[in-house]
Order: C-alpha cells, then structure tokens, then sequence
C-alpha cells in the first residue's frame, strides 16, 4: 500500500498525541506539572536567563520567576551568576534533573530504538529528514497565526 503526505500527517499528529501522553506521565514522575516540565526541557542544552527562559516559554517575567521558585524548592533548578553581567542570573539544571530525566527519558528512547531497529539505515535517515520537514513547516505555520 503506498503511503502519501497525507497519511503522514496522520501519523505525526499520532506522534504528537503519544508525545503528549508521554509529557503527562513524565510530569508525574517528576512530580510536576507540565509548565515545569517545559522549562527543565528549555533548560536542557544550557543556563537561560530569566528574561529568555520566559521568551521561550511564552510566559510573563513574573510567571517565569514564580516558576523557578517552584523547580528550585523542588530541587530542579538553581540560579546562579550570570558569567557575563554579575548584575544578572541565570537559570540551570541540577546534576539531580539530568539523573530524573534519564530515569524518564532514556527508557521512552531505548523502546523507540528497539522499534525502530530493523529498519534500514536508508529507511531511518529517511524518516529523521521527513520529520524535520514536517517540524519546520508545523512551526511556520504556527508563527503565521496572529499573536
């Protein structure tokens, strides 16, 4: 049976659904809600600055300071000198966050490498570019709605 973009659309929004119910039971090991659990992973490549941390997640400086306060009590987070601007902080990961997030995370990455094992390697670099396309043209069309 040949598939066409239309099925594959199909099966990212799919994706997504599973992705989300994925989301929803990471928050809970963590135990935290979701908003959380968006800022530990926009925090995941690097320290952010409060003001930039809130530019990702699209949320109010004061939003985003009630937020850390949260992570950081939980553990989470910890604000630390901003090594460019001592007036400033940024927010990091603890070395306790990356050891939860491989305890959630590396099992969800492991059963998707086993399902996808068999797959030729033609076949695999195949899906990651038809992925990317698809993610670039779902972000362009979600920055082309009015803010």
């Amino acid at each position: 049976m040949e598939r066409n973009a239309s099925d594959l659309f199909v099966e990212i929004r799919a994706l997504g659904a599973a992705m989300d119910a994925f989301e929803r039971a990471a928050s809970r090991a963590l135990d935290i809600n979701r908003s959380d659990l968006h800022a530990l992973n926009a925090l995941e490549h690097g320290p952010l600055s409060h003001g930039d941390l809130a530019e990702r997640l699209g949320l109010t400086a004061g939003t985003v300071t009630t937020l850390v306060d949260r992570l950081e009590t939980a553990g989470y987070v910890e604000r630390q000198p901003d090594p460019n601007d001592r007036r400033r902080s940024e927010v990091a990961l603890t070395p306790a966050t990356y050891q939860a997030f491989a305890r959630v995370y590396r099992p969800c990455g492991q059963a998707v490498e086993h399902a996808l094992r068999d797959l030729e390697r033609p076949a695999q670099r195949a899906a990651v570019e038809a992925l990317q396309l698809a993610t670039r043209a779902i972000h362009d069309t979600a920055d082309s709605f009015p803010h």
